[in-house]
């Protein structure tokens, strides 16, 4: 694989998509505000030789929203919700311009109508952009992994459920062996194009429900729910070859050997979150003393 910067295949990418989508959605509402400013303005001034024109022209805030299906703003609830809201909007206006081109008076109440759809589309688009913004804040932006500071509540959170089921739980640490060594002699640019890869890596060999974050520098971690440390240390151990297997490049086409050391403990009743990863981070420093690229779990020691 080589390491070029433009590699789509990273989940980096889809936190560039996010911020992309930010941006066509906020184009889309200065549209939708320009077009019901000239629609209000229409109305207000009508005459018997106005045309019908804002009301009947075309809102671009449309094209933006049905080409938004299959992007990250359509998977949040009030998608659909703004979605119907403009369709309304753009009904009303049409029965309000209507009413005025046939040279019926427009009532108190058809405007309360129009201006109430109005405040709930600007409340409504309001949450969405909180939401994806949300989103940002809880995904590290050079990965498109969980952050840290997401996964201490998460964590938290699978520590008091293993309790109240009676189920194991672990959590790993990987930490990628001579990172340094890789910035050191090709460059940042592709250390973090390293860090890319290592954390697609880990998205494709870790199980449906487990959840990786970006713990910090070269460091990640996996929650493994209802796993035993047996069990752990098999999905560690796959995930240690899988990184070991990875034939990475620079664009040049010189090979960028890149090999991880991880460390297994287990969330329990007995331990703070805080405990367990100190237990987790001793284990994969025991790793790193016996020769690194291996799995260890935490001893008692």
């Amino acid at each position: 694989m080589s390491l070029e910067p433009d590699d789509s295949a990273h989940p980096h990418v889809q936190t560039e998509r996010v911020f992309a989508s930010l941006a066509a959605y906020q184009h889309a509402l200065s549209s939708h505000v320009d077009w019901l400013q000239a629609w209000y303005s229409s109305v207000l001034n009508w005459d018997d030789q106005a045309r019908p024109g804002p009301a009947a022209d075309h809102c671009r805030f449309t094209d933006w929203f049905d080409g938004a299906g299959q992007s990250v703003m359509a998977t949040y609830p009030s998608f659909a919700e703004l979605g119907q809201l403009h369709r309304d909007i753009h009904f009303k206006a049409e029965q309000i311009t209507g009413r005025a081109a046939g040279g019926h008076t427009v009532t108190t109440s058809d405007y309360e109508a129009m201006m109430a759809l109005v405040l709930a589309f600007s409340t409504t688009a309001q949450g969405l952009e909180r939401d994806a913004w949300r989103t940002l804040a809880t995904v590290d932006a050079l990965t498109g992994l969980g952050n840290r500071q997401t996964m201490m509540s998460h964590l938290i959170g699978e520590r008091d459920r293993s309790i109240r089921l009676g189920q194991p739980c672990c959590i790993g640490l990987v930490d990628i062996d001579l990172f340094k060594r890789v910035n050191d002699t090709f460059g940042h640019s592709v250390g973090d194009r390293v860090l890319r890869a290592v954390a697609e890596c880990l998205r494709h060999t870790v199980r449906p429900y487990d959840v990786l974050y970006r713990y910090g520098g070269e460091e990640f971690l996996v929650c493994l729910p209802a796993a035993s440390q047996e069990a752990g240390l098999q999905v560690l151990e796959r995930m240690r070859a899988a990184i070991a297997a990875l034939d990475l490049a620079t664009a040049g086409g010189q090979p960028v050997p890149v090999t991880a050391t991880f460390g297994l403990a287990e969330l329990s009743a007995d331990l703070s979150v805080e405990e367990s990863l100190d237990r987790a981070d001793t284990a994969l420093y025991d790793g790193k003393r016996a020769g690194r690229n291996r799995v260890t779990a935490w001893n008692g020691g």
